[in-house]
């Protein structure tokens, strides 16, 4: 790991520390309990890897943690269309066979793998079907919003605005690192590391930032407080 590397790293641990306090400390830990579980999972590993990077900035050690948050990726997903989606009948049940589709095919896409998973074949071909299983999911409940314009809570959406486009970044640096080996790869661990750390910012700041009332439209009275008396 380079200077710069670590660097990074450690300022995306203070990022990431930052996030986890604010959705706390904002109340907004309520709002997406999956969410919360998975910055937790960042923030533990985050802190082995800053402090112990011999033992935990290793392939050994990313495997598991990536595969903890691809399980949290998609509970993210789910909750976060169960949230949106409960009080909509209509747009529910279309959201259900959406779904169903996209976690059937990212089942057959990971059962494609076949044989045992070493470390290239989990780079190359494991990890990167799994992770686009995730961007498909959420693709598809951001499309399904904006189809039906269903209100969705502003800090759901600044997350999921910033983490999708950062796991398209992620799933390139998985695919070239396939190719060119860990070893070989620090450049494409750099840029990566550089795309997440833009993505942490993004996340403390939505975590942080009060969610003001909707202003009220010039010329329009306010509600009454208590009703007329007959």
């Amino acid at each position: 790991m380079t200077w710069t590397q670590t660097w990074l790293g450690r300022f995306g641990t203070l990022l990431l520390v930052s996030v986890l306090v604010g959705i706390v400390v904002r109340r907004k830990l309520r709002l997406w309990y999956s969410f919360g579980a998975f910055v937790f999972v960042l923030v533990v590993t985050s802190v082995l890897i800053a402090l112990w990077p011999a033992d935990f900035y290793t392939q050994d050690f990313w495997r598991p943690k990536e595969t903890a948050l691809n399980l949290l990726r998609f509970v993210m997903a789910l909750e976060l269309a169960y949230r949106t989606f409960r009080s909509f009948p209509g747009a529910l049940s279309t959201l259900r066979w959406v779904v169903l589709l996209v976690l059937a095919a990212t089942l057959m896409a990971v059962l494609a793998v076949g044989g045992s998973v070493d470390d290239r074949t989990f780079l190359g071909d494991l990890q990167p079907r799994v992770v686009n299983g995730s961007i498909w999911l959420f693709t598809a409940i951001a499309g399904l919003i904006l189809w039906y314009r269903l209100p969705i809570h502003p800090f759901h959406k600044s997350i999921l605005l910033s983490y999708v486009p950062y796991l398209l970044v992620f799933t390139v640096a998985m695919n070239a690192l396939a190719g060119f080996g860990w070893e070989r790869g620090g450049a494409v661990r750099y840029a990566n590391q550089v795309a997440y750390v833009i993505m942490l910012a993004y996340w403390s700041y939505a975590s942080w930032r009060r969610v003001e009332a909707p202003v009220r439209p010039s010329g329009i009275a306010p509600p009454l407080q208590q009703p007329l008396s007959a």
